[in-house]
């Protein structure tokens, strides 16, 4: 059987154990760190566009030109582009970092659900995660800015350009920190590139959902459970 056949049993029970107790105590507490962290520049970055769409006339009536329309292709509709581009690539970092706070509690909550007689393993400390969380956002953050720049020339392939960019790096890391737990590191990295292409996939799809508003808040919580499936379930 294909090791891509693990993905959507994996997908499946992080997506039914969502509505438990313990996933939404930590789902409420990631949305708020996001949304505090996030929230004001949210409201600065649209006010700004907001302001250049209300003073920028969408066309222009030049002499011997007649009518010029072009500005508006940029200036019509900018506060939903500016929010659209702040979500995607600004807000997706910071709410997968932010759940690398919460990752610990998460992998225990699934464990204790599905996997109830493994050893318990040594607890991280605030330290080590809050270091995780920052180098994970400061990669995200530079494939996400990457793949930005990429997307000014990469037209309709922009979408494919960030999903394959961001599924490598949520694929490696998310599954290396859970296997950390467990793992020396020299085993973790090589079970990684045993299970590189099953990792890609799954995190390709989990960069899918950062595209889409609100639902790319909830996406972190639902790759670390499927990345703990996963860990356990390939070998």
């Amino acid at each position: 059987m294909s090791r891509f056949a693990v993905i959507p049993g994996a997908l499946g029970d992080a997506l039914r154990q969502l509505p438990s107790a313990a996933f939404l105590r930590l789902l409420a507490g990631a949305l708020l760190v996001t949304l505090v962290l996030t929230g004001p520049f949210l409201a600065l970055f649209a006010a700004m566009a907001w302001l250049v769409e209300l003073v920028t006339p969408a066309s222009l009536s030049l002499p011997w030109l007649g009518e010029v329309s072009f500005l508006g292709v940029f200036t019509q509709g900018l506060v939903s582009k500016t929010s659209w581009i702040f979500w995607t690539y600004v807000m997706a970092p910071v709410a997968i970092a932010v759940m690398g706070l919460f990752l610990e509690s998460v992998v225990e909550a699934v464990e204790a659900r599905h996997y109830p007689a493994l050893a318990r393993v040594r607890a991280r400390s605030l330290r080590e995660m809050l270091g995780y969380s920052v180098r994970f956002f400061l990669m995200m953050l530079a494939v996400s800015l990457a793949a930005l720049i990429a997307s000014l020339f990469a037209g309709f392939l922009a979408p494919v350009v960030f999903v394959a960019a961001n599924g490598y790096l949520i694929g490696r890391e998310y599954y290396e920190t859970v296997a950390l737990r467990r793992l020396g590191e020299g085993e973790a990295r090589r079970r990684v590139r045993a299970n590189l292409p099953v990792l890609w996939a799954l995190g390709a799809m989990l960069a899918l959902a950062l595209n889409l508003p609100w639902v790319n808040l909830v996406a972190p919580l639902v790759g670390v459970a499927a990345f703990t499936h996963l860990y356990h379930r390939l070998g």
